[in-house]
């Protein structure tokens, strides 16, 4: 059984105009078809996503709020709000609003796991980067979210386990899917983007599809 992940020969980086530069690409996490062939072994499998009514993420007046206020996570008291900690940690060369104790990010470079590339993030055009939930808020409520309490899936929607800054394109082409409908188009991902999906599953007990499920073995693991 091999490593299932692989480097990126380069990336393609833009450089504040429209040249574009090669950067070397960080390498990709190792991830074996043992790892994923176990996580497997963990999870409940459907036969097929549920539809269950009652998501509304919006918490606009009239509005569910069923995954609580964006970005506000009852567990952390820094001041810090949730997307502006992930960039921070998950961007490199990043510079911060003055007198914030690091905390607004005005700039940095991601290395976006989704797409291969790299791409610089200015809080003046905050779409160029955006923060993904791997495993979808929509398509954890249809898996048993529904269930949680409002503080659970709160929690939830914070939890840095599952959220990545990544390409705002791919992350909107990505929108609600599993892993039949989406895997990101830098091969050398698709088996940590797996696994982290199922991690996130795993943690918290959902089922996986079994389309889903199927994906994850013909991706990522041997016999």
């Amino acid at each position: 059984m091999g490593v299932a992940a692989a480097l990126v020969a380069g990336w393609t980086a833009l450089d504040g105009g429209d040249h574009a530069i090669s950067v070397a690409a960080p390498p990709a996490p190792a991830v074996t078809s043992a790892s994923v062939a176990e996580l497997l072994g963990t999870v409940q499998v459907v036969d097929q996503l549920p539809e269950v009514p009652g998501y509304q993420r919006s918490c606009k007046k009239g509005k569910g709020c069923v995954f609580g206020p964006a970005w506000n996570d009852p567990s952390d008291h820094s001041g810090c709000d949730t997307r502006q900690r992930i960039l921070r940690t998950q961007l490199v060369d990043v510079t911060f609003k003055p007198n914030t104790r690091d905390c607004k990010v005005l700039g940095g470079l991601l290395h976006d796991p989704y797409t291969g590339t790299d791409i610089r993030y200015s809080s003046a055009d905050p779409t160029a980067v955006e923060i993904d939930h791997i495993a979808a808020l929509a398509r954890v409520w249809d898996l048993g979210a529904w269930a949680w309490t409002a503080q659970q899936r709160q929690a939830f929607a914070n939890d840095t386990d599952n959220l990545l800054a990544v390409s705002g394109p791919a992350n909107v082409a990505k929108s609600d899917a599993g892993l039949q409908e989406w895997l990101p188009s830098n091969q050398a991902y698709v088996c940590a983007y797996i696994e982290k999906y199922l991690r996130v599953v795993a943690k918290y007990n959902l089922p996986i599809t079994r389309s889903d499920r199927d994906v994850a073995a013909h991706s990522c693991t041997t016999g």
